[in-house]
């Protein structure tokens, strides 16, 4: 069970760093935000790795850095997008697609697969999503469903739970092909190289760096300790069950949602996301 007690951690930890990014996104722009967190992160690790020393790195290492690199910088972009469009208390529960989308990918890709009870787990989180978009002005009950589909914030959250889907597998291979520090080290890196780049392609915003680099500490810091934790859990536990506990943060997100941001349908988002821990505990008690 202590695979469980990391994955909590991270999803406390993942919570926390996207109320951080929307309320830090509103005068800062992404690429400089994701660059900054991503070098710092990467730095931290790396620092770490230095004390323990460089793992032995296996066969198929670096093909699993550079898919889960180059999935988790279309998926990062879409969801700043999504958070400047779409209220959090929204936006993260929808991450909870991605145990949902884990029975195919993980299947694919790990050869693992949930047993009874997890499947009606993960039909709870689906079920918690429909509460989570249903309005009482909406006169058909699959317009929630519909309307999944017509916001554009949501659509894109959708999308990045797919591609964290995938990559959530490859990210276990980084990590069981070294060591839980280093892996994360490298991918953080090439993240943070990735978004520098597009930073300095576009020749603006760079004042930012000096302006928030105190910002870039603390976000850095959170999403090093999320990595090392997670990364812990995976290698510990079969994927689908360590993202749909680490999707807990969606728990925390709509109660940041509502407390800081004062968000509307606070109610109805928490009681959708109950709905969507509801079949986390059930994956985890089966």
């Amino acid at each position: 069970m202590i695979w469980f007690v990391f994955a909590l951690l991270a999803a406390l930890g993942d919570s926390t760093y996207f109320m951080l990014a929307k309320r830090f996104l509103k005068g800062m722009d992404m690429y400089v935000l994701a660059s900054g967190t991503f070098m710092m992160w990467a730095a931290i690790l790396f620092i770490i790795t230095f004390f323990r020393r460089i793992p032995a790195i296996q066969e198929g290492f670096w093909t699993a850095v550079l898919v889960t690199g180059i999935l988790n910088i279309v998926a990062i972009i879409l969801y700043y997008k999504a958070l400047k469009i779409t209220d959090l208390s929204l936006a993260m529960p929808l991450l909870s697609f991605t145990p949902v989308f884990l029975i195919l990918t993980s299947f694919v890709f790990l050869k693992e697969f949930p047993r009874h009870y997890g499947l009606l787990g993960i039909i709870l989180v689906m079920f918690g999503s429909y509460i989570l978009n249903l309005q009482s002005k909406l006169k058909s009950p699959l317009a929630p469903i519909k309307q999944l589909f017509k916001d554009k914030g949501v659509l894109l959250v959708l999308i990045v739970a797919f591609l964290w889907s995938i990559t959530s597998n490859f990210d276990k291979m980084v990590v069981v092909k070294s060591d839980v520090i280093f892996g994360g080290a490298v991918v953080a890196l090439f993240l943070g190289l990735s978004f520098t780049t597009i930073v300095l392609v576009q020749k603006k915003n760079l004042a930012q760096y000096r302006i928030h680099y105190k910002k870039f500490v603390i976000t850095g810091l959170l999403n090093a300790f999320v990595a090392t934790v997670a990364n812990i859990a995976l290698t510990l536990q079969i994927v689908p069950y360590v993202i749909s506990v680490k999707r807990t943060s969606i728990l925390f997100g709509v109660l940041y949602g509502g407390l800081l941001f004062k968000e509307k349908n606070f109610r109805q988002r928490l009681a959708g996301s109950v709905i969507m821990i509801a079949g986390i505990v059930l994956i985890l008690m089966f």
